[in-house]
């Protein structure tokens, strides 16, 4: 969408530009519409990491969204897009055993754990092609903390928050806990959250009341 936006406004740029030109500019328009074509699909197939993070996270987070909502009918508390900041939470979740931060990635890397215990991502069409996920969980236990230190700030009241980092792509056995953090194949998401044992939270109602109403300033 946003490279589409982007396009859309370079063209009527160029189609002042060649309006204000005298002759017949067909041949040249055309030759650009060619060019920025091309510059689109490219885009499309490859586009600058801004952008491809950028995506990676909102489908991620759509998804998530989406599972969350046997959980939100089971009575558990769902927000989404809490203000961090400058950033935001993906999803907070507070349920029976505990409060969760989510974040959410879409990925077409498989999640396999290496001999020494760690994740890597290997991509699904080009074994040779790895990710490494280390910066993904320092975000996630990074923003757990924050978490727990806004409702603190808020209602007084210290909290465990369990970080979760939601993989769309396919994950060795499911998932896996590491460094503190767990890591879940999207689709197993619910599954998970809800055979977890977790730290019940008491003043459950104050906690929920602290984190609404979706955003926050600050």
């Amino acid at each position: 969408m946003l490279v589409a936006l982007i396009a859309a406004a370079i063209w009527g740029s160029f189609s002042w530009a060649f309006s204000l030109l005298p002759g017949d500019q067909t041949v040249a328009a055309a030759t650009f519409a060619g060019v920025l074509i091309g510059m689109v699909l490219g885009l499309r197939q490859s586009p600058p990491v801004s952008i491809a993070s950028w995506q990676e996270g909102a489908y991620g987070e759509e998804e998530t969204a989406k599972q969350l909502r046997a959980l939100e009918r089971d009575g558990w508390v769902v927000l989404h897009d809490l203000a961090n900041g400058s950033a935001n939470f993906d999803h907070v979740v507070l349920g029976p055993s505990g409060v969760y931060c989510l974040n959410s990635k879409w990925s077409g890397y498989r999640l396999e754990e290496t001999s020494e215990g760690r994740l890597i991502g290997r991509h699904e069409y080009d074994p040779d092609l790895y990710r490494d996920v280390e910066s993904v969980i320092r975000k996630a236990r990074g923003e757990a903390a924050a978490l727990s230190g806004q409702v603190a700030a808020r209602c007084g009241q210290k909290v465990w928050v369990q970080p979760v980092v939601v993989w769309w792509g396919d994950v060795a056995n499911g998932g896996k806990h590491i460094d503190g953090v767990g890591v879940v194949q999207g689709r197993h998401l619910a599954d998970r959250l809800r055979a977890q044992r977790g730290r019940p939270v008491t003043n459950f109602d104050a906690v929920a009341a602290a984190l609404r109403p979706g955003r926050h300033a600050g």
